[in-house]
């Protein structure tokens, strides 16, 4: 049988690579291995998966011995039958070694003790960001020097501004009015006591304050970071040898924590967790 009919017996292109050649095997065979299959043609189908799996690979087993795939007699087909089920097994091995050694890996040495400090840095930021929700916060008086109006659109279709003040910070704010700029450009900007996340501007106009609330910030996104942050400790106890705590792993590891350095640079937040919100 030409090669071109062992890849489309796997249902690979010829260019694929040995490690692509035995992860389609594995998937195949489980499905046509005759402990698991009783149908008639399944010991057959093992035995021509095992055979392309063998060719593609550079290996010598079922062609050299002369074992034609089908016909011969019952005790060539046993002879080929034993040696699929040989084949199989030594890469059923040769998987569960590679996957031990893969989740060792995984949960131990320096990537293992990086996300427990992740696990507790999380623990922490998350500890703060429920606190700010219901500690008392700050406010401090800026100036606008300049806004855009209707620059944007909200995740709800509202349309909002783009306000710039004299300390040079930015601020996504709704239904905003030419007066808050044309009549008094005095405002305070409220924000959170831990974190000094910006909640909302409060314009001094006229008699009556006017609050404009601030799009875009990660005040409003306090349960997403949340969720975000206590992943790498989800993780520490979700510590099994499925695809699951891989994926999670990864993710905690080059994202969650990637997020956790940023949030924490980002606007001297560094600064704040250390002096308890007081700077």
């Amino acid at each position: 049988m030409p090669k071109s009919k062992y890849y489309k017996l796997l249902g690979l292109s010829p260019n694929a690579s040995k490690e692509e050649i035995r992860k389609k095997f594995r998937a195949l065979a489980l499905k046509v291995h005759p402990d698991h299959n009783s149908s008639h043609s399944a010991e057959e189908e093992f035995i021509l998966l095992t055979e392309a799996h063998d060719m593609l690979l550079g290996k010598t087993s079922l062609t050299n011995k002369n074992i034609k795939t089908k016909g011969g007699t019952e005790e060539d087909r046993l002879k080929r039958t034993a040696e699929a089920r040989i084949i199989f097994k030594e890469q059923l091995i040769r998987n569960h070694l590679e996957n031990e050694l893969y989740f060792k890996k995984l949960t131990t040495g320096n990537k293992w003790r990086v996300m427990k400090v992740s696990a507790l840095l999380g623990v922490l930021l998350s500890s703060f960001l429920i606190l700010d929700l219901f500690l008392p916060h700050h406010y401090q008086e800026q100036e606008i020097v300049e806004y855009k109006r209707y620059f944007a659109y909200s995740s709800d279709g509202e349309k909002i501004s783009l306000v710039k003040t004299n300390t040079e910070n930015y601020f996504w704010v709704s239904k905003i009015s030419f007066s808050m700029y044309g009549r008094s450009r005095k405002i305070l900007v409220e924000s959170s006591w831990f974190f000094h996340n910006s909640i909302r501007l409060i314009s001094k106009e006229n008699i009556k304050a006017k609050d404009f609330d601030i799009h875009f910030s990660f005040y409003s996104a306090t349960w997403i970071l949340l969720i975000l942050f206590l992943t790498p400790l989800f993780t520490l106890w979700h510590k099994r040898k499925k695809i699951s705590f891989t994926v999670l792993f990864h993710f905690c590891y080059y994202g969650v924590n990637g997020l956790m350095v940023f949030y924490l640079i980002t606007d001297n937040r560094w600064a704040h967790v250390l002096t308890l919100g007081y700077y």
